[in-house]
């Protein structure tokens, strides 16, 4: 990401994720989030990052800068190692469709302390945690980033 790229400024992505590869964001081992389908952003976008079972919290945040969608051979040689899954978690995840989609990911930070589920959805009312990813207005995530610190 250069230095002239703005985030978007009117909304985030709450990416939905088991939490060791929420964690392996954010200790920046993971650099590459892979999905099955293309979430409509601009680049650079914040997303955040909520962990699912057994944790259901909010843990920290991210970076999307690039998106690129390829064949799963070539997603798979282009960005495997940086996924921090094996080959056999890529084929189960991917079984069924041609094609797939990297987010690659930069600028990882914890929040000082997660947010629960249960937080989340008193400071953001009717906050559902996405199955894949959702939308967030930058102003709420904002709020939530904040309140974390």
């Amino acid at each position: 990401m250069t230095e002239m790229q703005e985030l978007d400024p009117h909304r985030m992505v709450v990416l939905s994720l088991k939490p060791r590869f929420a964690e392996a964001i954010l200790a920046g081992v993971k650099t590459v989030e892979l999905r099955r389908t293309v979430p409509r952003i601009e680049v650079p976008t914040r997303a955040l990052l909520y962990a699912t079972t057994p944790l259901r919290a909010l843990l920290g945040t991210c970076v999307i800068s690039r998106v690129q969608t390829a064949g799963l051979a070539a997603l798979w040689s282009e960005y495997g190692s940086r996924a921090d899954l094996s080959h056999q978690e890529f084929r189960q995840y991917f079984e069924g469709v041609a094609a797939g989609t990297a987010l690659e990911l930069a600028q990882p930070q914890a929040l000082s302390q997660p947010i629960p589920l249960r937080d989340l959805r008193t400071r953001q009312d009717g906050f559902r945690p996405p199955q894949s990813y959702s939308y967030v207005g930058a102003r709420i995530g904002n709020q939530l980033i904040q309140q974390a610190a």
